[in-house]
C-alpha cells in the first residue's frame, strides 16, 4: 500500500511542503491537490522539502513538472530541497534536473529567493 504524507509550513511567506513516503502513481493525485491549493491562492513560488521521500515515479514527476509549468507561467517557481539520492537519480536520468531548481536543504532553497 503506497503511503505518502504532506506537512504544509509557511516560511518568510512561501509555502514549504515537506512530503514523506511514497509518490506514486497512487499518491501523486494528492500532491497534485496540495501545490495546486497554494498555485489557486496565488502563490508564486513553491518549496517541496523532500528529505523524507523514498520514492518517486514518472506520474510524481509529472505532476511536479505540471506545477512548475504553472508557477512558470506566472514568473514564479517551484523549488526541491534535501532529494535522497534515488529521488535525485530520477531527476537526472530523466534530465528533469535542467528544469527544476534543486537545493541541498530548505534553508537554502527558501533564501535564494531574496524575497
Amino acid at each position: 500500500m503506497s503511503k505518502m504524507e504532506i506537512i504544509h509550513s509557511l516560511i518568510k511567506d512561501i509555502p514549504v511542503l515537506i512530503v514523506s513516503g511514497k509518490i506514486d502513481a497512487v499518491t501523486a493525485k494528492d500532491l497534485e491537490t496540495a501545490l495546486t491549493g497554494h498555485i489557486d491562492k496565488n502563490k508564486k513560488f513553491l518549496v517541496i522539502d523532500m528529505e523524507k521521500v523514498e520514492f518517486l515515479s514518472s506520474s510524481g514527476l509529472r505532476v511536479l513538472m505540471a506545477s512548475l509549468n504553472r508557477l512558470k507561467q506566472r514568473d514564479g517557481d517551484l523549488l526541491l530541497a534535501a532529494l535522497q539520492p534515488f529521488v535525485k537519480d530520477v531527476f537526472f536520468l530523466t534530465g528533469a534536473n535542467r528544469f527544476f531548481s534543486i537545493y541541498p536543504n530548505q534553508g537554502e532553497a527558501i533564501n535564494s529567493l531574496k524575497i
